[in-house]
């Protein structure tokens, strides 16, 4: 999507927030969402608002269910249309608001199941091959989506005729990375907030930051001069033995704190395709380049103890380090910088702690831009499984009055839970949220784990351990020339 309509969409969205939601904390409903206020999804009536309106005609599905299996877990849990009631949270009561609207509009029910991704597309190939047409939505991460797409089992966006991508509310800056044949056959839209939760970013301690008279961060972004080298200072220059045990801990001042997460967040904030496409649209390996070695170099130096940085998985790979140990450290003005998400942003907004949010860093001042990708195995993308082939049309129109009403709804509840709750506390935080949700990009070279193309989890062992990235690549080719004969075979068949 190009930046001015994504930008544009994130400002009307931003206005409707406020139209639709009032002064609503997130834990408090916000004025006036009863189901009967909501059913007919008013909105302002702005020339911005007139343009974007697709104008779906209603359906009469006879009070037919329209079934979503998707996934989750309990540590991440998938909230894009789970809602049993109004129960004051903002983010609830607009998934509600809206599931009840589609329900009325076109005289359905909507309804849900949730399972592993492995299960699901397991269920999926099930019931294709039994003929049943079980779900109308899929949603699965993109390593599992890409698994379904080239094994046929997922319908092509051109056989869904009332999908508009280039619409505000589709994310189809994301659809030329993720094609197979120049076909797609999922997205994501303004419903998908899993989706958008796992989004890669820079959580940052106001307090450390200010202790430590640090540059200001949110006037180097905005120069463009956020970048590996910046970020190194600062860790060097915060990380303290505090404890004077004559080592850093998780319990010292840290520059940074991170789980190997963050190694898939400094690659896909570098904006490097590890898989470019040939004429034919189909992947071509491309990480046997020295643009990218020195890539994962800066990354490895940027993660080295040397340079103060707490990699917690070095230490231990457990739920407690690698979710809390981090989190902790930042709301306890311990560390000035957490690589992680937006769903940890909302997971520290009760917190006392002060801290703004800024984009992954580039990799130096070559880089034109920031750059981030939706997170190939968290989260998910919508899709519709070819057993439904026979109701296409209608699912299509569906699918597009849920994501326009997630526009008009879903995605401001969910901005209102960072910013008007207790997250996101300046304005340019909010800023850079407009900034790094114009900067995805989609890579195929992050959606092969399935194909046994792990190239991020290598990644993740080459700077964790201080191995040899060369080995690692090598590796990776070799079972990259395998799957690619059996990904054509696949799609071909």
């Amino acid at each position: 999507m190009k930046f001015a309509a994504r930008t544009a969409a994130l400002i009307l969205s931003l206005l409707l927030l406020a139209s639709v939601f009032g002064c609503a904390k997130p834990d408090t409903p916000a004025e006036d969402t009863t189901a009967a206020a909501q059913t007919d999804a008013p909105a302002p009536e702005t020339e911005e608002k007139d343009l974007i309106d697709p104008k779906l005609p209603a359906l009469n599905w006879e009070g037919e269910e329209f079934h979503v299996v998707y996934n989750g877990n309990d540590l991440e849990p998938n909230l894009d249309f789970i809602a049993e009631d109004l129960n004051g949270s903002v983010l609830n009561d607009a998934v509600f608001n809206r599931n009840l609207y589609i329900n009325n509009k076109h005289n359905l029910n909507i309804t849900w199941s949730h399972d592993k991704d492995a299960n699901i597309i397991k269920t999926v190939e099930n019931n294709i091959a039994g003929g049943t047409d079980f779900a109308q939505l899929v949603e699965v991460d993109q390593n599992h989506s890409m698994t379904m797409a080239v094994k046929g089992h997922l319908l092509e966006l051109g056989e869904l005729p009332n999908i508009n991508t280039e619409k505000p509310y589709w994310y189809s800056d994301q659809l030329e990375g993720s094609s197979i044949a120049h076909k797609n056959y999922f997205a994501y839209s303004d419903s998908c907030v899993h989706a958008f939760g796992a989004t890669p970013v820079t959580i940052f301690n106001k307090k450390v930051h200010e202790d430590q008279k640090l540059d200001d961060i949110y006037k180097i972004v905005r120069e463009g001069n956020w970048t590996h080298a910046v970020m190194s200072e600062m860790v060097k220059q915060v990380t303290a033995d505090i404890d004077g045990d004559g080592k850093i801990t998780k319990d010292d001042r840290l520059g940074m704190i991170a789980n190997t997460f963050c190694i898939d967040c400094f690659i896909s904030g570098s904006g490097y395709h590890m898989i470019l496409k040939d004429d034919e649209d189909m992947p071509v390996l491309n990480i046997k380049e020295e643009a990218f070695y020195n890539i994962i170099e800066s990354i490895r130096s940027l993660c080295s103890e040397e340079n103060g940085m707490m990699l917690v998985d070095r230490i231990s790979t457990t739920t407690e380090a690698r979710e809390y140990w981090t989190v902790n450290a930042l709301t306890d003005d311990r560390a000035l910088f957490l690589i992680g998400n937006f769903k940890d942003v909302a997971l520290i907004r009760s917190s006392a702690c002060e801290f703004g949010v800024v984009p992954i860093p580039k990799v130096n001042n070559d880089q034109a831009e920031y750059k981030i990708h939706m997170q190939a195995n968290v989260g998910a993308a919508m899709s519709v499984p070819v057993s439904a082939a026979a109701r296409a049309e209608d699912i299509s129109l569906i699918l597009e009055d849920i994501a326009y009403q997630s526009y008009l709804n879903v995605m401001p509840a969910y901005m209102d839970v960072l910013i008007q709750g207790q997250s996101i506390r300046d304005s340019e935080s909010l800023e850079c949220i407009q900034l790094i949700r114009n900067s995805y990009y989609c890579d195929i070279g992050f959606m092969l784990g399935n194909y046994g193309v792990s190239i991020l989890n290598e990644m993740r062992k080459v700077i964790k351990d201080n191995t040899s990235v060369t080995s690692a690549v090598s590796l990776q080719a070799k079972n990259f020339n395998t799957a690619y004969k059996k990904i054509k075979e696949e799609f071909a068949g």
